[in-house]
């Protein structure tokens, strides 16, 4: 029998009823934690009845892109009641060991950094990361070595979900309004060149570093947080988390696949490693 476990909630957000397969696998997945009682929350636009959700908040929104911001809401609300805080998106799946080596990083980093997740899909014919596209890759000269564990950064700080203990919520608290998003300080200068660059090419042109507002619910905590992203590559498969649709390594819906495959990956990390 375990004593005085780690309380943490989860909040996560769903949209319409596609995935609430996924939903139901990432609630069942949480609630199986055997070292945290876990609390679940899901924002959501419509009525929910899966089994393991204690508390569905049924949103109405003009602009459903700000669904998962209500989640940071909801955990900033209750930044006081849990020990360890984590937001997802309903179709990736959290493992007990993803928050254990959180936690566990948390002692052996320095105040200004935190670490993150990967996203990978995979099928039979191996795996894929979605978010080792474009111009995002690895920092190669950002490794650091803590307690014998090596870290590095990664450009893109996107993972769709994170993970807080309940010192890094409030550090991050008190640099943002957790419950807004972060307008990105660089954008009115980059508007103006952009709009000059338009009228001359003739042709839409897009922020090379910036991100949607969905995806800013997450990589606000990261670029804006006062703390720098990093991933433990030297336990690199421990930090992955499952994106369950696998619809960028299958190409669904019209997904685009990107350069992110297996082979890229393992290249990147063996020369991260030496």
């Amino acid at each position: 029998m375990i004593l005085n476990k780690n309380k943490l909630l989860a909040v996560l957000v769903n949209y319409g009823d596609e995935q609430l397969n996924y939903l139901a696998e990432v609630v069942s997945g949480l609630k199986s934690f055997k070292h945290y009682d876990v609390t679940v929350i899901v924002q959501s636009n419509i009525t929910l009845n899966i089994e393991g959700i204690d508390t569905v908040n049924v949103i109405t929104l003009e602009d459903y892109q700000l669904l998962p911001l209500t989640c940071r809401k909801v955990i900033w609300d209750n930044r006081d009641d849990y020990d360890v805080f984590l937001f997802g998106e309903n179709d990736h799946l959290f493992l007990e060991s993803h928050i254990d080596k959180h936690l566990e990083y948390e002692k052996i980093l320095p105040e200004n950094r935190i670490t993150g997740l990967i996203q990978f899909e995979e099928n039979e014919k191996g795996r894929y990361y979605p978010g080792y596209h474009h111009h995002y890759d690895w920092k190669y000269n950002t490794v650091e070595e803590y307690n014998g564990l090596k870290f590095a950064h990664f450009s893109n700080t996107h993972q769709a979900t994170f993970i807080l203990s309940k010192a890094q919520l409030h550090k991050i608290g008190e640099r943002f309004n957790f419950n807004n998003l972060v307008k990105d300080p660089s954008l009115s200068f980059m508007d103006k060149v952009l709009n000059k660059l338009k009228k001359v090419m003739q042709k839409p042109l897009k922020h090379p570093n910036t991100y949607s507002v969905k995806c800013k619910v997450n990589t606000d905590v990261y670029d804006y947080g006062g703390m720098k992203k990093l991933i433990c590559i030297s336990e690199f498969e421990d930090n992955l988390i499952h994106h369950l649709p696998n619809i960028y390594i299958d190409g669904l819906k019209g997904r685009n696949k990107f350069r992110s495959h297996e082979d890229r990956m393992s290249n990147a990390l063996k020369k991260l490693l030496n």
